[in-house]
């Protein structure tokens, strides 16, 4: 491995723990939102607003393993456990 790819592992790991953090401060205040009650389910929408991505790269994530749920009645809505994401963004060494 080069001092570029180390370098580049680093700054990913940082990225990565700063975007874990961000989410779970949301994940926080949503509990607090809701009484104390937290569902562990977050739908597509906040997924791509709280974590800055795009359709594009959650559609990526999903074809690399990300679970999505939907309920059993007719909608468009997605939904995906708030700690699947979690996992799937922590970067392994």
């Amino acid at each position: 491995m080069t001092e570029l790819d180390n370098m580049s592992v680093l700054v990913a790991r940082e990225v990565s723990n700063e975007i874990i953090l961000k989410f779970n401060e949301y994940a926080t205040q949503l509990l607090t939102l809701k009484g104390g009650q937290r569902l562990p389910y977050i739908s597509k929408k906040e997924v791509i607003k709280e974590l800055d991505i795009s359709d594009g790269t959650l559609t990526t994530w999903e074809n690399n393993g990300l679970n999505r749920y939907k309920p059993s009645y007719k909608t468009s809505l997605i939904y995906y456990l708030i700690d699947d994401v979690c996992q799937f963004i922590t970067l392994e060494t």
